[in-house]
């Protein structure tokens, strides 16, 4: 996520509730009381549900455009794909590598 000035009332609105939300998740206020695990909800809005493949899917969302930016360093800065495996993370790069041409990018999935 990148923040910006002069961006409009309503995204930075929005940008200040989802960085609450992910605050407070971080802090552990949602289902409390629980053992270390809980299970939480995630706003449609923020759902990807647009796709085949999820590989796919979730590159599209964060990388719009890739084929016009790869070059452009500020694109890349502004954005991340989480992964929970390491596994999932080589196959996120692999993919996202396959679509550029040339070995010259790298595209950091962080675990």
């Amino acid at each position: 996520m990148c923040l910006q000035s002069g961006m409009d009332n309503l995204f930075a609105s929005e940008l200040s509730s989802f960085s609450q939300w992910i605050l407070d998740i971080g802090d552990g206020k949602f289902f409390e009381p629980n053992d270390g695990y809980a299970i939480i909800e995630i706003p449609q809005e923020l759902l990807i549900s647009d796709f085949n493949d999820p590989i796919h899917g979730i590159v599209n969302s964060t990388y719009p455009n890739l084929m016009d930016q790869c070059n452009n360093e500020e694109y890349f800065q502004c954005r991340a794909i989480l992964a929970s495996t390491i596994d999932t993370v080589d196959e996120i790069n692999d993919f996202v590598l396959s679509l550029v041409p040339g070995t010259n990018l790298f595209i950091i999935v962080y675990a």
